[in-house]
């Protein structure tokens, strides 16, 4: 049984000639000639994926004039990403002879079930091997270029092995896009056939498995997201707050970082800071916030003053103008494990509104273990 697989043939071909001479030239400019092509190339790669999937789906066939189509695009594509590997110096023509030459049997009846996902499942161990062969084709390639350069040719082995490389992967993008349903072999030889199955039954338990463990990841992510941010409200009385008589337990937050009461709010506050001036029909207002860093040893919580927000009664946005920490020091600045420090925060308020809202972000709101808190006046 596997000597009949391995005779016949892959439905999908790439062969490609060897250049027994290639222009010195040609090849020292190759980045800014192959590269316009290349981006051509993949941008008309996937014009008509979707077309050829949503036929699958409907009909199980690709209608011939659109499977030659993408054949076609495909046949381009390979034509372009050879060139610029250097496998040839002839300039890629969209239709005639070439160096490089893509084809496929027309597959008739295309698999419904398979379409798409199932079949990205299973190539996932393929895309792991194209990988690692596209990471070498980083060393090969220069070898190649300063071989040309020097020689006028390209090793007779490294060409083989970027254009095996290559039609590995034409191979599996032709899988892919259900231009046909035999599933490619792990293989860099012209002539290898279908796999077996029972590497299809192995690169089907890897796919699954791959795919359980990003879903099992993507799930933790977001219990980590759920069980680790927090977004904490806390009601205050502005008008005790200004007064200086806040109730006991009231303007206290406590997240996983640490412990923050908002403790008082000097409105106005122009002649708190002398090196500053609010702008006509404009107000400073001042607010002392005290906290205390709850995180383990040697992790700190970072004091920026974009991190502060305040919301006025007239729907406005302020950002903190400056922030200072215990009269002493400006923000930014970072508060050690353990440590206490007050944190004075100064804002610009037109002068017929009032603070709504103060919003502070502790540890960029947003992340998995973001947060934040607003206390929301009364």
């Amino acid at each position: 049984m596997a000597a009949l697989t391995a005779s016949i043939p892959y439905p999908v071909r790439l062969d490609v000639d060897y250049p027994e001479q290639q222009s010195r030239w040609k090849a020292l400019f190759r980045l800014p000639l192959g590269i316009p092509l290349l981006i051509f190339s993949y941008l008309l790669q996937g014009s008509v994926a979707l077309a050829i999937w949503a036929a699958v789906l409907v009909r199980g066939r690709i209608p011939r004039w659109l499977f030659d189509f993408q054949v076609a695009v495909n046949s381009w594509h390979a034509r372009a990403t050879g060139y610029f590997l250097l496998l040839t110096d002839a300039y890629p023509p969209f239709e005639g002879d070439y160096a490089i030459r893509y084809e496929v049997a027309y597959p008739g009846r295309v698999s419904r079930w398979r379409l798409v996902i199932w079949k990205f499942l299973t190539s996932i161990p393929h895309f792991l091997i194209l990988l690692v062969l596209v990471l070498t084709l980083v060393v090969v390639l220069p070898i190649a270029w300063f071989a040309i350069l020097i020689t006028g040719s390209f090793p007779r082995g490294l060409h083989g092995y970027v254009a095996g490389t290559m039609r590995w992967g034409a191979r599996v993008q032709a899988y892919v896009l259900s231009l046909t349903d035999e599933f490619p072999p792990f293989s860099l030889s012209a002539e290898a056939g279908p796999a077996g199955r029972s590497s299809y039954i192995i690169s089907s338990v890897i796919g699954s498995l791959a795919a359980v463990a990003v879903i099992g990841l993507f799930v933790t992510l977001l219990v980590a997201f759920a069980v680790g941010s927090q977004h904490i409200e806390a009601q205050v009385s502005y008008a005790r707050l200004v007064a200086g008589a806040t109730q006991h337990g009231e303007g206290i937050a406590e997240v996983h970082s640490g412990r923050f009461e908002l403790r008082g709010a000097v409105d106005p506050a122009d002649d708190l800071y002398a090196f500053l001036t609010a702008a006509p029909g404009h107000r400073l207002v001042e607010f002392r916030l005290v906290m205390e860093n709850y995180r383990g040893a040697g992790q700190t919580v970072p004091i920026r003053a974009s991190r502060f927000n305040l919301l006025d009664t007239e729907q406005g946005n302020h950002e903190s103008l400056i922030v200072t920490v215990n009269r002493s020091d400006v923000a930014p600045i970072d508060i050690e494990s353990g440590d206490e420090a007050t944190l004075q925060l100064l804002f610009e308020l037109p002068d017929d509104a009032d603070p709504a809202e103060l919003q502070y972000d502790v540890l960029e709101y947003g992340g998995p273990f973001g947060e934040q808190i607003d206390w929301q006046f009364e």
